[in-house]
């Protein structure tokens, strides 16, 4: 997994998300829906994902929130001078949403659509007690399992209105090997280009739109307790 930027940048970026997020909901009192649509837009989180440096560890988290929250036509309020020593649930949130996206590479759009900042505020009992990576683990796989749904071959054939068996008929690929691509024990990118592009034509698209690779980046498991959520 290639991330967009140094591991040694991260800690700073994770507690400039933090104090942003607690700053834009316990200062600004902007409630986690309006706050979890405006990150999902922001111009400074796409910059956040690229690891431009100034976002990521250039400013204070209360300065990235006033940026934020100017540009998408508010008024902020003033900084606070100085922050609780305690991490709230709020700063809990931004500081772990950091590191899902660094540790998957995907949008904070992404991952909000799956775990807004009222789902993950709500798991501050028992996961801040967690390693980070238990949070990454449990957002990630909350996104893999929500694109089973949009991307893949079952998602294509069913936006076509066919059933296994039609689609095996119509394209020629065994009834067998369509089931076993669609539950991942086949890889359809490993599939021959006469087998996937005869699939991409029975279901009008692309052979793109059948192949996706669920995101798995590599955890160290002894990092991983096991809690229940």
């Amino acid at each position: 997994m290639i991330h967009a930027y140094s591991e040694m940048y991260l800690e700073d970026a994770m507690s400039t998300l933090g104090e942003a997020v607690d700053f834009a909901l316990c200062d600004q009192g902007l409630t986690s829906a309006e706050l979890t649509a405006i990150l999902s837009n922001a111009f400074e989180m796409k910059q956040f994902e690229r690891g431009t440096t100034r976002v990521v560890c250039g400013m204070a988290g209360d300065e990235l929130a006033r940026d934020i929250i100017a540009h998408a036509g508010l008024t902020p309020v003033e900084c606070r001078e100085t922050y609780p020593f305690d991490r709230s649930p709020q700063y809990w949130a931004g500081w772990v949403l950091a590191y899902a996206q660094w540790m998957s590479s995907l949008g904070f759009n992404e991952l909000l659509e799956v775990a807004p900042l009222d789902w993950i505020i709500g798991s501050y009992h028992p996961l801040h007690e967690a390693s980070e990576v238990k949070f990454a683990q449990i957002i990630i796989e909350k996104w893999n399992n929500a694109q089973t749904d949009k991307k893949g071959l079952k998602a294509a054939r069913k936006a076509a209105g066919l059933t296994q068996k039609q689609l095996a008929a119509q394209s020629g690929v065994k009834l067998r090997a369509i089931q076993l691509y669609e539950q991942n024990q086949l890889d359809l990118r490993r599939a021959s280009v006469s087998s996937a592009l005869a699939l991409a034509n029975a279901l009008n698209c692309a052979i793109e739109d059948l192949v996706w690779k669920p995101v798995a980046p590599e955890y160290d498991s002894r990092a991983i307790p096991s809690i229940e959520l």
